[in-house]
This record gives structure tokens, sequence and C-alpha cells, in this order.
């Protein structure tokens, strides 16, 4: 039983371990320490050690210590403790001790910098240094680390030569992937070894039986192999007079555990250092707790927390720390000063007595602060588990599909944060404010993951950053400095140029520089003018000076700020420039030198100090939610806290590394896959498996706990059933407990057969069926009192999108820029779209011609027009009911419509559900004074609507997701080159191809008359509402463009509304709004579309034409037919031939 640590309790002596769990305020805890023992105790700064693993925590650390002694200096001065210190009374009693205390504070804060507040690598790296000779280390040796790049060279330079010799030498029975796979079995296994200073190798020679199709000489020339490659990196580091990170830490053990020169270098440590603090010791390898083991007798007191260990993939160990804190003195921290006290009794219901990984690392209890909030975040319970339910549409043939049911939970998951947005508030005592994009962290397992998420949120418009995902070095920022890199040093070389030229620092197009192209060699040589000109400029600059150069001299920032995620890779390219600099600090380097050191950089990714360098920073300084992964996540907090993905189980990668039981000791498997058994049970294959997976549930299980104890007032967890669950930390955290829902805590056990086998017990937790979890969660919601919430998710498909209601920001002042003299010669070059082709006509252009309009959605037209219109029409239509006759018209109501369509399933086997849902959302969001019953009924009615001859009379509801693409944005590039494309042109394109019944040919020849007389040049874009993949009898499938109508085409009261929406009367009102314009661009676009992605595309077959859908006017199955075509259905297919010359009117100017 631990004691809660006092602060004003007298200071311990000697040895001391001190159980920080999360959010117990370690930090503040630390400093305290710090200022008692400089007060109390008379320790000088220069006496004070401070260890850590980051350099982040470290400055953390010493800015928190350094105003922890100024405010104790106030304290002793002033007579009083200050109010967020109480605990600094102590130092003010005996009142004749006060004076002295009060000396030794103004001294440790005028020479705090004496203090070593530092990193693990850090202290050792100083201390080698300081010990000289002594340590062993060479003199003349530099801290860098291209271990992977020797290991890289050594596996090969060894594989090479071991084939020559044989071929087959290598070979194995389960290797499938011939030299490739033996070079990364071996590359792997090295890496492992040198990762994991004090581990065991194993297989030992001669300590094995092979596989049955193996032979003992080749599995031990294997061993031989990964031994002299362990020793070769080294041999190579050395020759380069280079230290590694772990040659640090081994470096100092070595030096301390030396026979001869340790003892002094023992007495000169301890003689230096009087108080020595060890934090996050549950990170730690036993050949780090070797050095303060054996090193530090007095005063050492490490501060950790088991249930956080979770970076045994970096060589921590848990075991080390487990080891070391046998039979001393313990004290825990126990006050969660973090988060809402509901939260916290939340959490602690869940976790508390579940055995994360190992019955000596056991969830606890914590307390709330007193002062604590109750629960700031309102409505909803402070801890919500959200389980998504059996569904048909969750299944493959092997049950829940894993990736269908994270389909589900991700729509859920952003389903939850717009709700957070609309619905939810959060009152910290100044009144409530609604929760904002920057309150949210999504925390996931894996980059892939966090790349997922942030695709989804950027669909669905909610600002989304990626923090501490991953190495920058890894980025495709890196890719671009590369080819950048490769062409300055090889201006001359054509190939290696035209590649950079794609890159973002030349943005050239691939015709440019076609071969083929007769201009292409000019616009080269001015390319390899420039990488000659920036490379030798690069050779008498400061590396920063030159990048911002180039920066200002390129296209690079507005190529890069143009395209979708421009801030992350702008962010990205700096970040790289700002490494490269560090490398070269003086004036000047060659192309050659920083692409070298570019590669090694990337090849050597940073384990040590400076990973968090490399770390990919945040994009923009908005407001946004943060994806990032739960080990990125460890000693942060956020409000909200969002855990959608640990029901699943990642997969692992690399050797087999785990402790026996039998030793204690860690054993890295460098013959991973290769079938080996050992001479004992442990280390029998199955035995060793079964060790792994056991260390990596426990890994699981913590890496859970960091998740849920991150938030300061809300955490939503999500759940599936799928086959991969079984083995999930969330499965042993929801239903591994008793009828009472206590834990169980069930361990993967080793069982030996009587006949001498070995058989792992893996104690997978089932997952329970719907019924099952209602009651399963049921308990934990009871034992919770409450603050536990579960909610059924059902299986979802369609997607949201968040529109802010943002009040308009005042607009800034505009003034007319200067263009410095330039000449802006080309006013045509932009990004055109329909809309803004429409948008050029003059506002009096219908007093003049025949046919006005061209916005999507306009307002709704005069309604006498609409009535004489409609007039003769109206006869043979009875009454027949009209959900969204009276409904509101115009842009909002389009816009919520074709929000609500794109969305939505409309093959669901849920669809009057999701639809309602989906209507809910819309019209809460868009405050619009529309019936949700009427505009339920009517969408319901229009996709319930044959959509006529095009699709063979399918309706929306018969066609399954899978056959269609919602939303087909398109960005096309026009005619770069004279004649320049005419708006105009168009119509004469449709003049000459289309046939001469075509219901269109009127309104062709008002564009060939020159209704939009403008050049088009740059790119056009728009947005395909969906594309639909119907039955085709002879080409198997044919493609139809499908556009959203809600206008209004009937006069208010008519008392035949739906006569409007004539098959006739349509292909009028869609000249009226310029439609055959947008409707032929969609064409083009999908055919350049089916030309890239579609084998065998044949457009007079694939192309299935046209269908803009009135949706007022389609009433379901009660819709009239004309003819064969519903009313509410415009259909068009144009001729196969006029889209292919459109296709080259806009690539080329010109189509003939």
């Amino acid at each position: 039983m631990t004691v809660e640590l006092d602060l004003t309790a007298p200071l311990p002596e000697g040895r001391l371990v001190i159980e920080a769990s999360a959010g117990t305020g370690k930090t503040y805890s630390l400093s305290a320490l710090v200022v008692r023992h400089v007060a109390e105790r008379g320790v000088p700064a220069s006496a004070l050690l401070v260890v850590t693993f980051t350099k982040a925590a470290a400055a953390e650390l010493g800015d928190r210590s350094r105003k922890a002694l100024v405010q104790a200096l106030a304290a002793c001065e002033d007579g009083a403790a200050p109010a967020d210190q109480p605990w600094m009374s102590v130092l003010l009693e005996p009142a004749a001790a006060v004076a002295e205390r009060t000396a030794r504070l103004r001294a440790a804060i005028a020479t705090f910098d004496d203090a070593t507040i530092t990193t693990i690598h850090g202290f050792c790296q100083q201390t080698l240094r300081q010990l000289g000779l002594r340590s062993g280390v060479g003199l003349n040796a530099e801290l860098g680390d291209s271990t992977a790049q020797i290991v890289d060279e050594v596996c090969r330079d060894l594989i090479v030569t071991e084939l020559v010799a044989n071929p087959h030498v290598l070979d194995w029975p389960k290797n499938d992937g011939g030299p490739t796979k033996v070079l990364k079995e071996l590359q792997r296994s090295v890496t492992a070894v040198l990762g994991n200073p004090g581990a065991v190798a194993a297989p030992a020679p001669g300590a094995f039986t092979p596989h049955k199709d193996d032979t003992p000489a080749r599995l031990e020339r294997w061993i031989e192999l990964v031994h002299l490659a362990v020793d070769e990196v080294g041999r190579r580091r050395r020759a380069r007079q280079e230290l590694g990170y772990d040659d640090l830490i081994t470096g100092l053990r070595d030096a301390v555990t030396d026979p001869v020169n340790g003892p002094s270098v023992v007495e000169a440590l301890n003689s230096r250092y009087q108080l020595v603090l060890v934090d996050e010791f549950q990170d730690t390898d036993p050949v780090q707790w070797q050095i303060f083991e054996h090193t530090f007798t007095g005063n050492l007191v490490t501060v950790g927390d088991p249930k956080q260990a979770i970076y045994r993939f970096r060589g921590a160990d848990v075991h080390a720390y487990l080891k070391a804190t046998e039979g001393a003195d313990t004290m825990h921290l126990g006050t969660n000063f973090r988060s809402d006290a509901d939260l916290v009794n939340a959490t602690s219901s869940l976790i508390s007595g579940v055995h994360l990984g190992d019955e000596r690392i056991v969830g606890t209890a914590v307390a709330a602060a007193s002062n604590a909030l109750t629960r700031s975040l309102s409505p909803g319970a402070p801890l919500e588990i959200r389980w998504l339910a059996d569904d048909p549409l969750l299944h493959s043939s092997k049950g829940v599909s894993a990736p269908l049911a994270r389909r589900s939970i991700i729509a859920d998951l952003v389903l939850q944060i717009v709700e957070l947005f609309e619905f939810h508030t959060i009152d910290t005592g100044l009144g409530p404010v609604p929760v904002q994009p920057g309150d949210i962290a999504i925390l996931v397992q894996t980059h892939s993951q966090a790349a997922e998420i942030v695709e989804s949120l950027r669909r669905a418009g909610i600002p989304s950053v990626r923090t501490r995902t991953g190495s920058v070095l890894r980025s495709p920022a890196a890719n671009e400095w590369g080819l950048l890199l490769a062409a300055l040093e090889r201006p001359a070389h054509a190939p290696t140029v035209r590649a950079a030229s794609f890159s973002v620092f030349f943005h050239q197009h691939a015709a440019d520089l076609d071969p083929l192209n007769p201009d292409s060699e000019p616009r080269l040589a001015a390319l390899q003018q420039r990488c000659a000109g920036w490379a030798e400029q690069l050779t008498t600059q400061p590396f920063l000076a030159w990048y911002d150069h180039v920066r200002g001299a390129s296209e690079m920032v507005p190529t890069v700020l143009a395209a979708q995620g421009g801030e992350r890779e702008l962010t990205d390219l700096d970040h790289i420039a700002e490494l490269l600099a560090g490398e070269f600090p003086g004036v000047g380097a060659t192309p050659a030198a920083v692409r070298r050191t570019l590669d090694r950089l990337r090849a050597g990714l940073q384990q040590g100090d400076d990973a968090d360098a490399q770390m990919r920073r945040i994009d923009s300084d908005a407001a946004a939610v943060q994806v990032t992964t739960l080990h990125g996540s460890k000693g942060l907090e956020y409000p909200v806290v969002l855990l959608p993905f640990n029901w699943q189980t990642p997969n692992s990668f690399g050797p087999t590394i785990y402790h026996e039981p039998t030793t204690g000791r860690r054993v890295v498997d460098i013959a991973t896959g290769q079938g080996w058994n050992g001479l004992d049970t442990d280390s029998t294959e199955n035995g060793r498996k079964h060790y792994a997976k056991a260390e990596a549930r426990g890994d699981l299980l913590r890496l859970l706990y960091v998740g849920l104890t991150r938030a300061k007032r809300r955490t939503i967890v999500w759940w599936a059933g799928a086959k991969d669950a079984q083995s999930a930390a969330l499965n042993v955290m929801l239903f591994d407990r008793d009828a009472d829902g206590e834990p169980l805590c069930t361990a993967p056990t080793l069982d030996v057969g009587p006949r001498g086998g070995v058989k792992s017990n893996p104690a997978t937790i089932a997952s329970p069926d719907d019924a099952g979890v209602t009651e399963r969660l049921a308990q934990l919601v009871a034992r919770s009192d409450g603050l536990i919430s579960a909610t059924a998710v059902p299986a979802l498909t369609h997607r949201v999108r968040w529109l802010p209601d943002l009040a308009a920001p005042a607009p800034p002042a505009l003034a007319v820029a200067s263009t410095n003299g330039r000449v802006i010669a080309d006013t045509a070059w932009r990004r055109w779209s329909f809309t803004s082709i429409t948008r050029t006509l003059e506002r009096d252009w219908s007093a003049t011609a025949s046919i006005a309009g061209g916005a999507d959605e306009p307002t709704p037209a005069d309604d006498s027009l609409v009535a004489t219109a409609t007039a003769t029409a109206t006869a043979g239509v009875g009454a027949v009911p009209m959900p969204l006759a009276d409904v509101l018209a115009g842009a909002a109501f389009g816009t919520l419509v074709h929000s609500v369509l794109e969305r939505l399933d409309p093959a669901s086997n849920h669809l009057s559900a999701e639809l309602a849902a989906e209507v809910t959302l819309q019209l809460r969001r868009d405050r619009l004074q529309v019936p949700a019953h009427d505009l339920i009924a009517g969408l319901s009615a229009a996709l319930h609507t044959s959509l006529g001859p095009l699709t063979d009379g399918l309706r929306l509801v018969d066609i399954r997701a899978t056959d269609r693409l919602a939303e087909l944005d398109f960005d096309l590039p026009l005619a770069t080159v004279s004649p320049r494309v005419n708006a105009k042109q168009i119509g004469e394109v449709l003049l000459a191809t289309l046939t001469s019944d075509d219901p269109q040919r009127a309104y062709a020849q008002v564009l060939a008359d020159g209704r939009f007389d403008l050049p088009l040049a740059g790119f056009l874009q728009g947005s395909i509402d969906a594309v639909l993949r119907v039955p085709d009898p002879v080409a198997g499938h044919r493609y139809v463009v499908v556009d959203y109508k809600t206008n209004r085409l009937h006069a208010k009261g008519a008392a035949a509304p739906l006569a409007a929406y004539h098959p006739d009367l349509l292909p009028a009102e869609m000249a009226h709004s310029d439609y055959p314009l947008q409707s032929i661009l969609y064409s083009v676009a999908l055919h350049r579309y089916l030309r890239w992605r579609l084998p065998s595309y044949l457009p007079e077959q694939h192309l299935g034409g046209i269908a803009y859908l009135f949706v007022r006017g389609m009433v379901g199955a009660d819709t009239p037919l004309h003819e064969g075509h519903p009313y509410g259905v415009f259909s068009w297919r144009p001729p196969a031939a006029t889209v292919v010359a459109l296709d080259r009117l806009l690539a080329t100017g010109e189509w003939q």
C-alpha cells in the first residue's frame, strides 16, 4: 500500500519512488521538491540533476522550477505562501530558519543556470565529455546518427557477398520474397539488436532446433550474419568518429561499471549531485537504470506512471521500472487537477481495477481537485461509449467487416463533432460558450488512421490539423526537396531537371517539357540555367537566406497554397529548410552536400532528442480540430477527446521482442518468421509469439489509458464488434468483467500439453451480440452512477457537412494594388465555372434576348410567366399530391436539398430513418422555415420516382452506393496556347454535331450567336451532383450525369402544379437557366474521367446521357409519364461525337 505524497511532510531521505497518475500535477510536485531541497537542505543549484526524456519536458521542468524558486523567495520575504502554492507555508516554519532559507533561495535563483536539467541523452553526453579519457569514448567523436544508413550499407554488402558465394545459402522454408525479403529481415533484426541495448539476441548458436524443412547450418549462418552486421555497424561508426544516442547511454553505463575507472567516476558524480530527480521513469530501459542504480546512492527520486508506459517500440522497458521499484519507498499523487469532477469519477469507474498488461500495473481511481468544476460541458454524460449496432450492411463473409465498421464510425464521429458545435456549450464559470473546433482532439493509433480522419473532416467542412503525426522527413515535401537538390547538383542532366520541373519549385506542365513538343527545348534550357544559378548562389549564401531567395524567385508559394492541403505542404517545406540549415550553419554549401545530408536524415530518422525537431508542425494557427496519435498525445490535455479506433488491434511488424518470465531477460528474436524452436518452453515458436503478443496487449491497454485520461471536459469512445476487436484493448476494458461489472483481469497463459506441446491462450474477449452489449454496458453505466452513457449507433454511410454560423467579419480596408510596372497581359486566364461564365451577362440581357437566367438554383421566375408556360400542360393532370409544391423556394433551399441528397445513400435499408435524421440536422443548421414533414415526404417521393429511359426506369433507391458517385469534383485544364477557346464556340460545336430534332438546337444557336462571347483560359472547375452507373446490354454499364434542381416551375396556388413539370416543358426551363451549357460541360468532365479510369472506354457506348431532376415534380409511384418520360425529369443524351468534339475544343482551342 502506497501513501500519497504530502508536499508539507518532512522530506524523505534516500531512494524514493513517486507514482504519478495522469493529470495529477507531476511537474508541480517535482518543482516543489526542488524548492524544498534547496531551501531546507541547502542543495545548491549546481548540485541539482533533473533528467527527463524530451527536450520540451526538460525546458518545462526548468522553467517551472525557476518560477517556483522565485515564488518561494517571495513567500519567505513576505511571510505568506501564495494561493497557488499553499505548501510553501512549510518554508516559513520554524521562523528562525527563514533567513537562511531566503539566502539559499536567492543564491539558487542567481546560479540557476548551473543546474543540470536535461534529457537522458543530454546528461550522458555532458558527463562523458567531462570524464574525458576515463569514459572510454573517443575524444574526437561527434554526435550524429546515421545508424539506419550504415545498417542499410552493411546488410546489403553482406547479402551480396553471401549470394555471390551461394545463391541459395539464405533461403528458408517460409521465405517467399527472395533476396529482397532476406535483406529486409536482416535490416530489421540488426536494427532491433542495436535499438535494444542490454537485450539478449536469440537464438544463440546451437540453442535451437530449425523448421522441419530447414537445416541447422543455414540458421547458424543467419545468426552469424546478424552478429557480423551488428559488429560491422559499430566498426564503421567508430571509423567515422560518430556517436549515436544509444552510444551515449551505453558509454556512460560502461564508464560507471568499469572495474578500473568506475569507482572514481561514481565518486565524482556522487560528489557533484546531491539531488537526482528522474522523470518519466516508466520509459527507461535496463541500461539507463543501471546508470542511476549504480551511481547515485544519496537522494534519488524517480517519478513515473507504469500505466503510461507506451514506448516499448522505442526500446523503453516497463519491466525495468517494475524491477527497479521493488522494495523501494513509494508514494503516489492521487488528485487529478486536469478534468471536471464528473469526468474524473467516470474515468475512474471504468479503469479502476483493470490490469494494464501486468498484475503490478493496475488502473487506480483518483480524486478530483477540490476546486474542480463538476461538469462544464453540457448536455450529456462526461464519458460516452458509442457502440456500432450489428447490421447486415456491415457484414462480409467473415462477419462484421472492420473497414465497413470503420467507415460507419467515422461518419458518426463527424456527426458527433457537428452536434458538439451546434448544440453543446462549455461553461467554466464565465457563462456558456459554444464548443469550437480547437476544443476537440481526435486520438488515433496510426498515422494512416490520422490521414483518413483528416480527409473525412475536410469533406465535411470541419477545419482540422494533424499534430505530431510522423516525421516531416517522411512527408511529400521531402520528396520535393529531393527533386530540387538533385537538379541543382546536375543542372546539365536533362532528365534530372525535367523530373524536378514538376516539383512545386518550378510547377511546369507535362506538355511544356514533352520532348515531342518543339517548344520544350528552350523551356528546358531556361530551367537548366535557373538550376545552375541557384546552385552557384547556394555555395555563397547562408542556407536560409538562399532558401528565402528561392522562395521569392519561384512560383512555389502561390503554387503550393493554391492546392488542397497547401498550408500543410508549405509548412513542411519550410520545416525541412530549417533542418537543413541546422546542418550547414556557415555560409555556403554545395548542392551535393545538401542532397547527401537530406538523404542521411531521411535514412536515419532520429529516435533520440532530435526526434521532436523532426515531428511535423501544425500547419495553421486557425482554430481547428486536432488529430494526433495516442503516442503523440501523452503529456497533453484537450477539452474534448474522441477515441474512434481503440476497438481495433493495429498490425505489428518487425522482430519479436519479449521478456522471458523465468529469467526476466529481455529477448530480441533475430530470426523472426524463420520457424525455429528454442530448447525450453519459453523459447519455442509458440512461446515467443505468446509472450510478444501478451506484451503488445499490455501496450494497447496502457495506450487506451493514456487516451481516456487526456480530456478536461468530455471523452467519447467508439466500439465495434469486428473480428479483430476480440484482442483489442477496448474489449478488455469493457467486457472482461463479472456479472457485477468488476474487472476479471483475465491474463494470457501459455499451456503445456501432456506430450510437451506448447499452446498459447491469448485471453481474447469475445464480442457480445447487441443484446449482450446493451446488458454489459448497462452495468458500467450503473457502476458509474450514470456518469457514463452508452449509445447504440446505426450503420451510417451518408456524410454530414458543417456550415458554421459565423458573424461576417468586418471587411478589410481595400486599396488598388500596385503592379510595379508589370503589365497584366492575360485577364482571361482564371478558374472558370458554369456560374462564373453565366455571371458575365449584363443585367439587361433578358430585355434583348429570348433566354435569360444562368444561376444554379435561381430565385423563382415570375408567377405570371410560370402560369403562361404551364397552361398548355394542365389538361390531363389530376390533383396528384405534391409535398414540395408550396415549400420555400430559392438558393438557400436548393443548398439544403443538395446537402441532404449528397450525404444520403438512397439504397440504404434504413433510408427513412437516415433521411429524417439528415433533414432534421440540416434544418437545425440552416434555420430555414421549412416543414420537416413536407421536406422528408417530398424527398422520399423523389427518391422513389422513375428516372425514365436513361436508366431503364430505375429509381434512385434502386441504385446502390457502389453504383453512385456523389459530388464528382473536376478541375480541367483549358487550352494554354493560341487559339484560345471562346464560349460561343461551344454553341458552334453543338450546332454542328446535334441532330436536327434535338431539343437543345435552339439553345445551341443562341450560344453560337454570342450569348457568352468571352475567351476562356486556365481551368474549368465544377462539381457533378452524381454519376450513376446503370446496366447496359452492350457496354455492360453506362454512366449518367445527374443534377438535382429545386426550381419552382409552377405558379403559387396552381390547381395542378405538377403540370408545370411536364417533360415537354422542361427543355424550355433548361434553356431559361442556361442548364444545357452546364450539362454539356459536365458531360465533358465525365468523358475525361471515364477515359482516364475505365478500361476499353468507348464514348458512344459508355456515355449514358444527362438527367436533370426537378425534385418538386417527382412525386413517387404516382408520377405521370408522357411517352415513357416521367414528369420532373429532363433527359438528354447528346451524341458522343458532340462530347468528344467539345473535349477537343476545350483542350486545344480547335475541334475540327
